[in-house]
């Protein structure tokens, strides 16, 4: 029994490759680059476009793939998706799908009802990686549209003299590339958008295959979330201040591991999230620790 994956490539290869890595699988392309080895004995890794994967699933072709939610949603609009679902979502920063026009071809547009203003009843050029989306916001929205796919850099579309497009419908994260290349976001369509895992239904009703890629799923989704962890270690030397800093933990959600010192006190460990790091290490100072110290952590499982 073997399950086939469909890795991706674009942005998505980098964080999925290197939560394999960490997680312990070895990974390596192949000469012609679209295989990549792993040392489990039940998967195999092909490298695609994301934009595919929906596709290639649904046709039975593969058991499941790493994509994202806007390219899933876009082939349901394209057809009817009976044979794949989301497994899980994959806990990277999410992004989201926006409308954006060009600052110096429409400044006066603020929004997609003064682009309408603007444009009238006169044929647009709607420029997306998601056509099928951007069919449905041109209907939506009354434009007498023609949508294409720019095959690339959708920004692009935009750039005058002499721009291809009027819109684009762009994944963004922060709006930085956009604002760089002049073009103003007028709406959004999705917020937030995540990357997800698909597969086959038919695939996770065989349960050997549902195993390998839960275990798979797992094994990234640890690793990814683990990225906001750390360790905390202090040491709390003096015996009279040890009841109040485990006190003071145990009541703010945390479970320590204290371990005694050769010379009395005690070594105590905690897990957190990074962000709380500078609000709790000014209390236990306060409250007796010593040597206050963090390090990098992956958890595997709660």
């Amino acid at each position: 029994m073997k399950v086939k994956v469909y890795f991706p490539d674009g942005h998505l290869e980098t964080p999925i490759w290197d939560a394999l890595v960490t997680a312990g699988y070895r990974l390596k392309k192949s000469q012609r680059g679209y295989l990549i080895d792993v040392d489990h004995p039940k998967i195999i890794f092909k490298q695609v476009r994301p934009q595919i994967m929906p596709f290639y699933i649904e046709m039975g072709k593969g058991d499941g793939g790493f994509t994202g939610e806007d390219i899933f949603e876009n082939w349901k609009l394209k057809m009817e998706m009976k044979n794949v679902e989301i497994l899980a979502r994959i806990p990277l920063r999410p992004t989201k799908l926006v409308v954006a026009a060009s600052e110096e071809v429409y400044p006066d547009v603020k929004d997609i009802n003064d682009f309408k203003r603007v444009v009238g009843n006169r044929k647009v050029f709607i420029a997306s990686e998601f056509p099928e989306i951007a069919k449905k916001y041109a209907e939506k929205h009354g434009l007498n549209a023609v949508v294409f796919d720019p095959i690339g850099k959708t920004e692009a579309a935009l750039l005058p003299p002499m721009p291809e497009a009027d819109l684009i419908i762009e994944i963004t994260e922060f709006g930085t590339t956009l604002k760089e290349n002049m073009c103003k976001i007028i709406d959004t369509i999705m917020d937030p958008v995540y990357s997800v895992f698909i597969a086959n239904k038919k695939s996770l009703e065989d349960r050997e295959k549902r195993e390998v890629m839960e275990n798979l799923l797992t094994d990234v989704n640890e690793v990814i979330s683990s990225r906001n962890l750390i360790s905390l270690l202090f040491n709390v030397p003096d015996e009279k201040d040890l009841a109040k800093i485990i006190e003071y933990l145990t009541s703010n959600g945390f479970d320590p591991t204290v371990s005694p010192l050769a010379k009395g006190g005690a070594a105590i460990h905690i897990i957190l999230d990074r962000s709380q790091v500078k609000f709790l290490k000014p209390a236990i100072r306060a409250m007796g620790a010593k040597r206050i110290a963090t390090e990098p952590v992956i958890s595997f499982g709660d």
